[in-house]
Parts: structure tokens; sequence; C-alpha cells
């Protein structure tokens, strides 16, 4: 299992006793390569600024480079930076924001704003908006700024917060979610038999006209296991645990807009 590794710009940016992680600033993370050979690391950047060229963005750039695992990754930092570059995904969001929180008819608000910190947020009703969100943007704090209409909330801003501009509740809600994220256990199914590799199938069995027929997919899965490869079929559902797999194949009809998007992603 990896360890985690928390990049921060400052000192004080975490506090002592917020993290029991080992916790480096991003200039030493870039300037001391010699630290991370032949170590399995899962990284946490935490820079106050991720725009483009930036030492945040470089640190991300940097850990996809040596192999590791690092939250959020360039691509989301690059994404988050345009609303031109995340507005394919504001109508799935939408009706996700607007199905469980839909609007009063007496609701004097006009705008708002709420953080989704590793998937999660502090209010109960936005449970499924957050994780959607988090698939969508792997990004440690997100702000949402919503702007509500007589009859539907629309999302007028996304954008990475940074830890730094966190106080009082907003910060303890930060820390709990970031020990909350970096302490959960990771399960693998367990194949019939051993097997070297682990291929993720997504499918739709309810799909009309699907690209693979399921004769054709139990087939696949009957040559996998002849050649040490497990091949468990998954759904939509399943985006969290994509990391379990070691290749992702995808017999589902593909489209921006949906969730293939974000299993391709």
């Amino acid at each position: 299992m990896s360890e985690w590794l928390i990049l921060i710009d400052q000192n004080r940016d975490i506090a002592q006793g917020e993290t029991p992680h080992k916790v480096m600033t991003v200039r030493e993370y870039l300037a001391r390569p010699q630290l991370f050979d032949k170590r399995r690391l899962s990284i946490i950047n935490l820079s106050r600024s991720y725009n483009y060229q930036s030492r945040g963005y470089y640190a991300s750039l940097l850990a996809e480079a040596r192999g590791q695992r690092v939250l959020p990754a360039v691509q989301t930092m690059l994404e988050l930076g345009r609303k031109t570059l995340y507005r394919s995904a504001l109508p799935e969001l939408e009706q996700a924001l607007n199905r469980y929180w839909p609007k009063e008819p007496d609701d004097p608000e006009t705008s708002f704003r709420f953080l989704v910190a590793f998937g999660q947020s502090e209010r109960s009703e936005l449970k499924t908006f957050s994780a959607l969100l988090f698939d969508w943007f792997r990004c440690p704090v997100i702000e949402v700024k919503v702007k509500s209409g007589e009859s539907w909330h629309s999302i007028s801003r996304l954008r990475p917060m940074s830890i730094a501009k966190l106080e009082g509740e907003e910060r303890q809600f930060f820390s709990d979610m970031l020990e909350r994220y970096t302490t959960r256990q990771w399960t693998s199914p367990k194949p019939r038999t051993p097997a070297r590799w682990n291929l993720a199938v997504l499918h739709n069995p309810r799909e009309a006209l699907p690209p693979s027929r399921l004769s054709s997919l139990k087939r696949l899965a009957g040559v996998g296991e002849r050649m040490g490869i497990s091949v468990e079929p998954i759904g939509k559902s399943d985006l969290s645990r994509l990391a379990e797999f070691d290749a992702l194949f995808i017999r589902e009809t593909t489209s921006i807009d949906n969730h293939t998007y974000r299993f391709a992603r």
C-alpha cells in the first residue's frame, strides 16, 4: 500500500496535528527528487495556486512524471481554471443539484456558495451532488457558487479553494474530510482463481445496441481466465472502484456528456 504525502506552500498552511501523514513544502518536493527513489507515494497537492506554470502546477506535473498518484492531476487543474473547459460537466451537475436540493418557492436566496472536500459536503442534501462533482474533478477542495432562478439552481462558478483561506468550521470540515479520505480502506474483489491482472469491462446490459453482445463479453472472460486475467463487468455506479483494476475496457456507447467520458478520463 502506498504512503501519503501532503504538499503545502508554507509550514503554517497545515496546523500541528491536522494530519498524521508526512507533510512537505512544494519547494522542497520540487528540489529534492532523490527523496522519492523507489518509493510508492500518493500525493495530495494543497498548493495555494494551481494556475498554469505556478509551483502547484509543476508539483503535480512532476508527480505524474515520477509515476506517483497525485490529487489534483494537471488535467483537473487546467479544466477548473476556465469555465469554457468545465462547461460540459455543468448540465449533469446542475441536474443532480436540483434533484436533491430543489428550489423552494419561498426561498429568499438568489445566490450562495458551499464547499466540497474530497467528494463530501457539510450539507447532507448534497451528498450525491458532491460525489458526482468529485467524479468529474478530483480536487481536494472545490468552491461551488450557485445562482438561483425562479425554479432552478444554476452553477455560476467552480474553482479550487486554497486551504489558507479556510477558517473556523470550514477549516475543521476540511481537516475531517482529509483524515477520512487518507485513512479509508481499499479492498479488491477476489477472483475465483488467482489472476495476474484485473480487467474492468464497462457495459450496460439494458442498452438497445451495445458495442459488444453479452455472449462476446462472456467469451472474453473465458479467454481472460485462461490467460491469468480476471475480467469483471462494471456499471456506471462503479466509478469509485476503478482504481482497483489494472485496465478498463469500455463496451458501452460513449458520449462526452455522460458517465463513459468520466470513466475514460
